[in-house]
């Protein structure tokens, strides 16, 4: 009888999610299995493809601007998470103190995530503009420069302003996701600490790190996906110039795909990430399952 039930429940069970399965399955796995599929094709915008195996893979493998974008892509999402988590654990420590006009504070924190991705790509822009811009106005009025920095279009410069501007917009996220998690850790623990005679820094890495721990790895595996797949704030602010130094393979792929009308190779640069991606997830979802 109870191993009926439980047979009964697992029928259930499966019932109740298949329709999910099958919803996901019809709007992600057909599109992703049809791009794998036109991946190794020669297809261009208004004609049929035409299936040529793993050439255009070949053929992306053996150019070094790929491998370039491959390595502004790391440098991108690695340098985006790690100073997101560090400024945002840094505020998260600061609004969680008392203290006066904290909710005016908190906020205006919230600004940078709250407003359109396009709005702050064309702000900071504006800003970095070589002629006109704030930025350097501001630097040449406090003395630091005597020429305008070519923030857009230095080779050396425009990966670094566009970190910037992700960092600045995605610190929001970390900061309230990590704030929620402290304000969930018992005070007490932090009074028995104190009468053992630990200080703030024993308390933060022996009680505030630990008991958040799970919700900086959900964090920064989200934000990691994210910047991993920016778009609008890199084509917006250098459109991955000059000459591919700030390109990342979503922006890399768009202009393959719609500027040199090639398809099906940039549907094979998009492909070549996948297992990046796959393990990524591999470890932090293991990363997950151990904090629980």
């Amino acid at each position: 009888m109870l191993q009926s039930n439980r047979k009964s429940e697992l029928v259930l069970g499966y019932a109740s999610v298949a329709p999910i399965i099958i919803v996901i399955f019809v709007v992600i796995g057909v599109p992703f299995i049809n791009a794998l599929y036109l991946s190794l094709t020669d297809k261009t915008v208004g004609a049929s493809p035409n299936f040529i195996g793993f050439q255009n893979y070949r053929e992306i493998f053996a150019d070094p601007i790929y491998w370039q974008v491959l390595i502004n892509t790391f440098i991108y999402f690695i340098t985006d998470v790690v100073f997101k988590l560090i400024i945002g654990m840094i505020f998260a420590l600061t609004v969680n103190e008392r203290f006066f006009g904290r909710s005016v504070v908190r906020v205006l924190f919230l600004v940078p995530w709250a407003i359109s991705g396009m709005v702050a790509a064309l702000t900071w822009k504006w800003m970095y503009n070589d002629t006109y811009g704030i930025l350097n106005q501001l630097l040449r009025n406090a003395g630091l420069i005597h020429a305008p920095i070519p923030w857009l279009s230095d080779p050396h410069l425009a990966l670094v302003s566009v970190i910037i501007v992700n960092v600045w917009r995605g610190i929001p996220f970390f900061l309230f996701s990590i704030l929620g998690g402290m304000q969930t850790i018992d005070h007490q623990l932090y009074e028995a600490a104190r009468i053992d005679g630990a200080g703030s820094i024993r308390q933060f890495f022996s009680i505030t790190i630990p008991s958040i721990s799970s919700v900086i790895a959900i964090t920064t595996m989200l934000s990691s996906i994210w910047s991993f797949n920016d778009f609008d704030n890199i084509f917006l602010v250098t459109g991955g110039g000059p000459l591919y130094n700030s390109a990342v393979i979503s922006v890399y792929t768009y202009q393959m795909a719609f500027q040199q009308n090639a398809m099906g190779k940039s549907l094979s640069v998009a492909g070549s990430v996948i297992p990046i991606l796959m393990v990524f997830m591999f470890f932090m979802t293991r990363r997950l399952a151990k904090d629980e």
